[in-house]
């Protein structure tokens, strides 16, 4: 593992968990660099009671308590209705479901004096979050029979634990919508959460 200021590599597992005593978990999980253990926590089962609202939670000694909220899509929080928190302190998102330009449907985040873009490549599996100096990208890495997908995280620039909690805690969020593809996906899903929300 490379823990220098300039270039940190990092590899995040998934994983679920089954009980019976209590809900099932499911999430990413892994260990970045001098920054020490991350985990990533969300509950794949539906609650009616959370009226179509979903929750990942990022944890870790090094880094910020950090929350993302927003309507359930595929078993996660999506980016409709999201909120996202770092101990406490709201960040403000921003981006357009609409644009066909990939640049324009990237997701805007305003944390603390920061500003952060964050976007997808390819077909939505290699993602991307900058601010002025610092890049963390994260794609698919290694395979490990029989159901272990790796996913595999480079960090460039004096990057800390906030850049890095952002960019983990969205792993675990549908971020379909940032695609061309994605958005035009999303389009009846959005229409019906017009419709649902209306509703409410």
């Amino acid at each position: 593992m490379e823990t220098s200021s300039e270039s940190l590599k990092f590899e995040l597992t998934s994983y679920s968990i089954s009980s019976k005593k209590e809900l099932p978990k499911a999430g990413v999980k892994g260990d970045v660099g001098h920054f020490g253990p991350v985990t990533v926590e969300r509950c794949p089962l539906y609650r009616p009671l959370k009226k179509g609202m979903e929750t990942a939670r990022l944890s870790g000694p090094a880094f910020p308590e950090t929350t993302f909220r927003g309507k359930r899509r595929s078993g996660q929080p999506s980016l409709f209705k999201a909120e996202l928190t770092l101990d406490g302190r709201h960040a403000e998102l921003r981006f357009n479901a609409r644009a066909l330009r990939k640049e324009d449907r990237a997701l805007r985040i305003a944390y603390e004096g920061r500003e952060y873009v964050y976007s997808t490549k390819g077909l939505g599996s290699v993602k991307v979050l900058e601010r002025e100096g610092v890049q963390v990208t994260i794609e698919p890495g290694r395979y490990i029979p029989p159901a272990t997908a790796l996913s595999a995280g480079t960090a460039t620039g004096p990057v800390d634990a906030v850049d890095l909690a952002i960019a983990i805690v969205l792993e675990e969020v549908d971020t379909d919508v940032l695609t061309l593809g994605g958005a035009v996906m999303s389009s009846p899903f959005a229409l019906m959460q017009r419709f649902s929300d209306t509703a409410e």
